[in-house]
């Protein structure tokens, strides 16, 4: 599916006061060769003042918003954008948004449909093909409602296609709801409707009701994958397995809830939250935040940035010791005195640590 990116401007230099950014949306087909092209810009330009976009850059209408990095969060709709890039004086470091919400399921069950057509069956002729399935069309898979009867098998499975699919699906649901939009969008049925090239064939994705999005969490972690060069990954191949990593951890604890809602409390499906006889569900989806917190710790390290919206964020801070402006944490994170679920209980979303870290 086409995706569009945010890049992030920086408007004072470390030692001039609080650095702020001013935040475009912009088309990125590909993280190397935008990297590349942005890397030799700042290689070229002497920045006296704010390092400004590019004169190249065709963006209509100025920036989105301005803002510091440690606010970016709080401004982004959770899984709608997951590119962005921040550019500074010293170079270009690219971002992966990674949305901290887990309890997606029965938002991917209630609010979105999507169905797969061959594109021999659909107008996919010239640049303005509507991509419409004909009248006729059958769809050669559907994914809805009865694809997620409890226990989940097949498609929606772990390990099957909605395991990573639904990034894909809740980034479509959320720019039929409030855009940005790509694609073509038909809102002339009973649910608007994206319709994507997918392949061979044709992608149709059905929003059935906006207000369960409305209940995702909007935390949002900054993942850092340029380092993922050093190991013979290019940043286009490193992006696609931070995607990939990141959605089959939040799968995993999305389907532990989906269980729990279905009253599967088996030792494959038992809770997580602790020190709780008969937890509550909003108990058992918090522990089960915290989990997804320290299983992304585990997977991506010191990867992970300070700068990360919400109390995710803060807790990340709290256990390294890393103030919000800067890039890099100051140690991997590991939980191993408190569990990440206590810490975000405890912690306020702007927290920033002093000097020396004081016990909640």
């Amino acid at each position: 599916m086409d995706s569009d990116a945010l890049v992030c401007f920086q408007q004072t230099r470390r030692g001039a006061g609080e650095r702020s950014y001013k935040v475009y949306r912009v088309d990125v087909d590909s993280p190397d060769r935008f990297v590349d092209r942005m890397d030799e810009y700042v290689r070229r330009t002497h920045f006296d003042g704010p390092v400004t976009a590019p004169h190249w850059f065709d963006i209509a209408g100025g920036p989105e918003m301005q803002c510091r990095l440690a606010e970016l969060g709080e401004n982004l709709v959770p899984f709608a954008t997951t590119d962005v890039y921040v550019v500074t004086h010293k170079g270009v470091r690219p971002l992966l948004g990674v949305p901290m919400a887990v309890d997606i399921v029965p938002v991917l069950a209630d609010a979105i449909r999507t169905r797969e057509y061959r594109g021999a069956d659909c107008d996919t002729d010239g640049e303005d093909a509507t991509l419409a399935p004909a009248a006729d069309a059958s769809p050669t898979r559907v994914v809805d409602s009865e694809a997620f009867a409890a226990p989940l098998s097949g498609d929606a499975a772990p390990g099957g296609r909605t395991e990573w699919f639904h990034l894909f699906a809740l980034r479509a649901a959320y720019r039929l709801a409030v855009g940005p939009r790509t694609g073509v969008v038909d809102t002339s049925g009973d649910h608007p409707t994206m319709r994507v090239r997918d392949g061979d064939g044709v992608l149709c994705l059905d929003l059935l009701d906006t207000g369960a999005l409305k209940r995702i969490n909007r935390d949002v972690l900054f993942l850092d994958y340029l380092p993922a060069e050093e190991s013979g990954h290019s940043l286009d191949e490193a992006l696609t397995l931070a995607l990939r990593d990141s959605a089959r951890l939040r799968y995993r604890y999305a389907s532990h809830l989906w269980h729990v809602r279905h009253g599967e409390t088996d030792r494959r499906f038992a809770t997580v939250a602790r020190n709780k006889a008969e937890p509550q569900y909003a108990d058992e989806r918090a522990a089960t935040r915290g989990e997804f917190l320290e299983a992304l710790a585990a997977e991506f390290g010191s990867s992970l940035t300070p700068f990360s919206g919400g109390v995710a964020g803060a807790a990340l801070r709290w256990e390294t010791g890393t103030r919000a402006d800067t890039f890099s944490l100051n140690e991997e994170p590991t939980f191993t005195h408190d569990t990440a679920a206590d810490v975000m209980a405890q912690v306020d979303p702007g927290y920033v640590p002093e000097k020396r870290k004081k016990r909640f």
